[in-house]
């Protein structure tokens, strides 16, 4: 199961630069297997994107996870409040894994 993180855990507006760990992430969609294409699972591509009540989102770039991880850094929040960071997946914008971040 997919997780994400944010370091520092209760960042401040406009100051503190975060950093977004996903960890375990599916690299490939085993659902789709086909011995008969190359490569024989698709890949599988994702985003990130803080939200608030009342904010623009933020959104990362869309990635393939390495070994399951990646990382989102140097994210500063524009305003105080409580967030919430969401792995996406980047073909139907479903929410993978997600966490709570309270900004002062």
């Amino acid at each position: 199961m997919a997780t994400v993180t944010c370091t520092p855990a209760a960042p401040i507006a406009v100051v503190s630069a975060c950093r977004i760990d996903v960890a375990d992430a599916d690299a490939n969609d085993a659902s789709n297997w086909d011995p008969d294409e190359y490569p024989s699972m698709p890949q599988l591509t994702y985003y990130l994107e803080a939200t608030a009540s009342g904010e623009d989102a933020l959104r990362s770039h869309v990635f393939a996870p390495n070994g399951g991880a990646h990382q989102w850094n140097n994210l500063i929040f524009p305003a105080a409040g409580s967030w919430t960071v969401a792995l996406r997946d980047a073909s139907d914008d479903s929410s993978v894994a997600s966490v709570g971040v309270t900004v002062s």
